[in-house]
């Protein structure tokens, strides 16, 4: 978010530049590789992240774990600031989280701490999902959000640990309870893939949509490439040229609109736009 990266001083003058927008709409947030900031004297993990936000629906008190030196001398750098590759201890508090929002229900998962299948997270994330299906009725939509995608076409963040990871344990569960759409960062650019599972398109539209949201802009710029000069057969549209934010519409419990804007245009410049088809809830005709 702030892009502090250890400097104390950005995140009251990222607040300060951010007062005005967040007066007006709610600010959802999930812990990104730059928000890891270890403490440099007692090596303690996600600590700005912590302090600084207080999440719905919070499990307990955040319990966390420092890394090791020898563990620190092994990342990004040989420091614990804004490292791609990271797995620490960071449960409860802000770490993840879930609620509700009109017609979704929105889980938020942390790509930094265990994510696999013996995991508190996965427990707690298989347990929101099955009690978000007995309530499809109230939420139709159910929406997963984590920093890491899954999928990328671009270059720069390809086969992380925490994203094999979270993709071998967490994905079938996507599938099993039935999620529309997994929102992602971290790639600076903006990628929409066709349902898909195990990297392959689902024709029949059950299965979930992937959408990577990470050209918001900041100081390290767009996603350097693709991984193809042709985009994989489950990518519906990517884009690394232009920074802009996406704007998802729920107007009803069988379709939704997502529409991408570019940053900085006041007639409301839209990149792409797609009418999302709840495949759980829509009765065909």
């Amino acid at each position: 978010m702030s892009y502090a990266d250890s400097d104390s001083s950005r995140w009251p003058s990222w607040f300060a530049i951010m007062d005005p927008l967040l007066r007006s709409i709610l600010l959802h947030v999930a812990a990104g590789n730059h928000e890891v900031e270890c403490n440099t004297k007692t090596l303690d993990v996600f600590v700005p992240y912590e302090h600084y936000f207080r999440v719905p629906n919070r499990l307990g008190d955040a319990e966390m774990e420092p890394i090791s030196d020898e563990y620190r001398k092994t990342l990004w750098h040989g420091e614990c600031v804004a490292p791609s590759d990271f797995e620490g201890r960071y449960l409860y508090g802000n770490s993840f989280y879930s609620y509700n929002h009109g017609l979704a229900k929105i889980i938020v998962l942390n790509s930094y701490t265990d994510a696999r299948t013996n995991s508190t997270q996965y427990h707690f994330l298989k347990r929101e999902l099955q009690n978000a299906n007995r309530e499809r009725d109230v939420t139709p939509w159910l929406l997963v959000a984590f920093h890491s995608p899954l999928y990328t076409t671009f270059l720069g963040h390809v086969n992380e640990l925490e994203s094999i990871r979270m993709r071998l344990a967490m994905e079938p569960l996507f599938l099993m309870y039935e999620v529309n759409i997994v929102i992602s960062g971290h790639d600076h650019a903006y990628m929409r893939t066709h349902p898909m599972f195990e990297g392959s398109v689902v024709p029949d539209g059950r299965a979930p949509i992937y959408l990577t949201l990470g050209a918001g802009g900041n100081r390290e710029g767009h996603a350097p490439g693709f991984r193809n000069p042709d985009p994989e057969p489950w990518v519906a549209k990517r884009d690394n040229s232009e920074y802009g934010y996406g704007h998802l519409y729920l107007p009803n419990a069988t379709h939704a609109r997502l529409t991408w804007v570019r940053d900085g245009t006041t007639d409301m410049g839209v990149h792409d736009s797609a009418w999302i088809k709840n495949y759980y809830t829509a009765v065909d005709s």
